[in-house]
């Protein structure tokens, strides 16, 4: 029997490479919807910038936002979160110490605002972050104001390589405090422990009523890894990462590009998706 939830990452995933969501997979959300199923989509992203791609839906998804550190049974933009995981404010506090004048740019996700600093050196990196998100900054002169504050998860958007020696640094510094998780090559981002996809879809199944035998979750990259993991049928796409594919129970032999969501999918419904990998 097909499951009553179903959670989707966006990018890598139930988006295509150039962020679109295909014909095949729109008609295959549509049909879960039709069936009795909540569709949920589940991301990094702001609420904000997920809002379209449920527009185009059209069928009220529920809403795991910033990593599963916001979430909502429906994406209206004025629905309340029923569940909330901000970084505590020990973390948040010293990465606005630490990043500011760095050679990378600092994303602070407080409430329904995303805030940073604009300057020659983080421009080029901002820049990268709304191409690839579509997300709305906010931009300061200094994130010292939010001293204090705790923000849903914060990020450092940089070059690969700086971002290693920082990704070293940090899961150091704060091993089994904090979750620190590379999204990107260009994404390093800190959140609560208590905030990732996996607790999210728990949070969001609960709220709904629903089992969590009776989930599925869909990813591609490190971050879809509890939500892969704590789903009663986790999917990874052809294109995740080794890290991310070992973590499924399931391994498509499609990716992202090739409408992997869809196909999974009609297996779902027809009774071929069986235990064993298929990539």
């Amino acid at each position: 029997m097909p499951p009553k939830l179903l959670a989707f990452d966006l990018d890598g995933t139930l988006l295509t490479t150039d962020k679109q969501l295909s014909d095949a997979n729109r008609a295959a959300l549509l049909d879960m919807h039709a069936s009795g199923a909540t569709v949920a989509l589940a991301s990094g992203r702001l609420k904000s910038s997920m809002i379209r791609y449920a527009d185009i839906l059209g069928i009220g998804c529920a809403v795991l936002a910033l990593n599963g550190a916001a979430v909502y049974t429906c994406a209206a933009p004025d629905a309340p979160p029923v569940y909330r995981a901000c970084l505590e404010q020990e973390f948040s506090d010293e990465l606005i110490r630490y990043g500011e004048g760095r050679e990378f740019a600092v994303n602070f996700y407080y409430e329904g605002g995303l805030y940073a600093i604009r300057t020659q050196a983080t421009k080029t990196w901002l820049d990268l972050y709304v191409a690839q998100t579509g997300s709305v900054y906010a931009f300061t002169d200094t994130l010292a104001g939010f001293l204090g504050r705790r923000p849903f998860k914060m990020i450092f958007v940089g070059p690969p390589d700086v971002l290693d020696k920082e990704e070293t640094r940090f899961r150091k510094l704060w091993d089994g405090r904090a979750y620190i998780v590379r999204t990107w090559d260009y994404y390093l981002e800190f959140l609560s422990l208590s905030a990732n996809k996996g607790a999210g879809l728990a949070a969001l199944a609960a709220a709904l009523d629903i089992p969590m035998a009776d989930t599925a979750a869909f990813g591609d990259a490190a971050n879809d890894i509890p939500m892969l993991r704590a789903a009663g049928c986790g999917i990874a796409m052809a294109n995740a990462t080794e890290e991310t594919r070992a973590a499924a129970r399931f391994v498509s032999r499609w990716t992202n590009d090739e409408d992997a969501v869809a196909r999974e999918w009609e297996r779902m419904k027809n009774g071929t998706l069986t235990q064993a990998r298929d990539a």
